[in-house]
């Protein structure tokens, strides 16, 4: 039977495991009834405990900001705190939380809200968790830096799949384009063009020239928005840029490659002038995509959904297979042959993923 297109696709896959009140895996149809809060320090329930967000994270610190008041608590997580996301980092920029005001401008964390959408990818050295970098945000700015002798588009596109699964926006942005100039500069802007081609917004930026900012600016009015990119690209300098100060360090990058030195440690959420907010995440040297069967990707490439159901095998990984309908498109220039480079390139990795 040919398969409906992509039922799994933005969040209706199952997860294969869930987290207790005690964060430790368990089997799914083994899953623990969890409490919804636990009573410690004279606390039996959460929902009478005031309610804030998270807007910093560094070294086990999480300052949250109270809705009700607006004070800012430096907290700590209560061990044992319940949380509605499985399989996660407990505590992460953005999230809502329940929290329990202590002394000296303090509290403790003990219950994490469910996330409507967030970013994550695979945690180096936790198997079967999910590193999340930020919650409940509405865009992804994807930075790249025209400077960077090895611009890959395979980068950008990796962000963009671990976009789309969280259920978040991404929007592309090439950073440091005052550096380049004639036919490079052309041959950049055409490389991301082909994102504006299939629906993502796109800007070329100088925080140097102020090329590109306006718009990135009118962009984020009244949005949450999360910056990434690689060490070097100036992600805090868009960062101060919009914010109208040197709220981020800055830092230099090597010569010999354009790398940055990660002048970023905290994840900060910052108030944007006129609305909105922009968090600001430490670089990433690698972004390995959470939880994907390498048969799903193809839904996440979305050039490709009117093409899946023509394909003469289905399932088919639009690798090898013949009357593969995506490669017939490939070839024909429907498709573009560097997202396909990606695809194959992001496939082969899932695949080998233990």
């Amino acid at each position: 039977m040919r398969r409906a297109r992509k039922d799994w696709v933005k969040g209706n896959r199952e997860r294969a495991q869930r987290i207790d009140a005690d964060n430790e895996s368990v089997a799914m149809g083994q899953e623990k009834m969890r409490p919804k809060a636990i009573t410690i320090d004279q606390v039996g329930n959460v929902d009478g405990l005031p309610r804030g967000q998270v807007v910093e994270v560094e070294s086990g610190r999480h300052d949250v900001r109270l809705e009700e008041t607006g004070e800012r608590l430096a907290c700590r997580v209560k061990r044992g705190a319940s949380t509605e996301n499985d399989q996660s980092t407990l505590v992460v920029v953005g999230d809502y939380v329940r929290v329990q005001p202590l002394e000296g401008e303090r509290g403790l964390i003990h219950h994490v809200e469910e996330r409507h959408t967030w970013l994550g990818r695979n945690a180096a050295g936790h198997k079967g968790m999910e590193h999340v970098l930020a919650a409940n945000v509405d865009l992804l700015i994807c930075v790249a830096a025209a400077d960077r002798p090895d611009f890959r588009r395979t980068v950008i596109d990796r962000y963009i799949v671990g976009a789309l699964l969280g259920e978040v926006t991404p929007v592309v942005v090439m950073n440091k384009i005052d550096a380049v100039e004639g036919e490079l500069r052309e041959l950049l802007a055409e490389e991301i063009a082909v994102y504006e081609s299939i629906g993502y917004q796109t800007l070329l930026t100088s925080t140097l020239t102020g090329e590109g900012i306006e718009d990135l600016r009118a962009l984020l009015h009244d949005r949450t928005s999360v910056l990434i990119g690689q060490s070097g690209v100036g992600k805090s300098s868009i960062a101060n840029t919009i914010l109208g100060s040197d709220t981020r360090r800055t830092g230099e990058v090597r010569q010999k490659d354009r790398r940055g030195m990660h002048t970023t440690i905290s994840s900060t959420m910052l108030d944007i002038p006129g609305g909105g907010y922009l968090i600001d995440t430490p670089g990433l040297r690698e972004f390995g995509i959470w939880e994907l069967e390498p048969e799903e990707l193809d839904g996440y490439f979305v050039e490709f959904l009117d093409y899946l159901q023509e394909c003469k095998y289905l399932p088919c990984t639009h690798t090898h297979e013949p009357g593969c309908a995506v490669r017939a498109a490939v070839d024909a220039g429907e498709i573009d042959e560097g997202r396909y480079a990606s695809y194959l390139a992001i496939f082969e990795s899932l695949k080998g993923r233990p």
